[in-house]
């Protein structure tokens, strides 16, 4: 095999270097201990002076009029909504948005935020009491909700509503039972 020393030839290697050994030893010479490397602490890091810092850049016209508009912005949101302050100003309320988030600054909440519905009736009254009584008919001839839904072409939602203003129960499925069995 290439490279690997046959068995024999290590043995004739151990026997030299244990006779130069020998030889050394009895020529006079001795083992020193040399001093263990001990602990050689890091250079200390030397930190640049800092210099006369980075150079403010003058304000060009088109940042000062930003600047300027946002200051007005802000004192307008201290008192105003964004619907106020987009009447008052002519701008638009992604504008108004985008300067309040620039300027860290927030717009007076609306209080009338969420109420646009509150208190109005959206359906016709009429109009429901005559859907109410077909309800009644098509329940008194066995349909059921599904059925009356597809037939009036309404929302699930709207017959839940007419069923609960106008107090129309329809039969459980238990009732339908024990109606058939009986």
């Amino acid at each position: 095999m290439i490279g690997q020393p046959t068995p024999g030839s290590r043995a004739e290697i151990l026997a030299q270097l244990n006779a130069s050994i020998d030889s050394f030893f009895g020529n006079g010479g001795s083992a020193q201990t040399l001093p263990a490397a001990g602990y050689v602490p890091r250079r200390p890091r030397r930190e640049p002076e800092p210099g006369p810092g980075p150079i403010a850049e003058p304000i060009g016209k088109r940042e000062a009029a930003r600047q300027k508009r946002i200051a007005e912005i802000r004192e307008l949101a201290k008192t105003m909504t964004y619907k106020e302050a987009m009447a008052h100003t002519g701008h638009a309320q992604s504008t108004l948005v985008r300067a309040a988030t620039q300027g860290n600054f927030k717009f007076q909440r609306d209080p009338n935020y969420g109420m646009t519905n509150l208190g109005k009736k959206l359906s016709d009254p009429v109009e429901d009491r005559s859907k109410a009584e077909k309800i009644i008919a098509y329940r008194n001839v066995g349909m059921s909700r599904a059925d009356v839904v597809r037939e009036l072409q309404i929302s699930f939602k709207q017959l839940s509503r007419l069923l609960r203003e106008f107090e129309i129960d329809f039969p459980t499925t238990a009732e339908k039972r024990a109606t058939r069995k009986a």
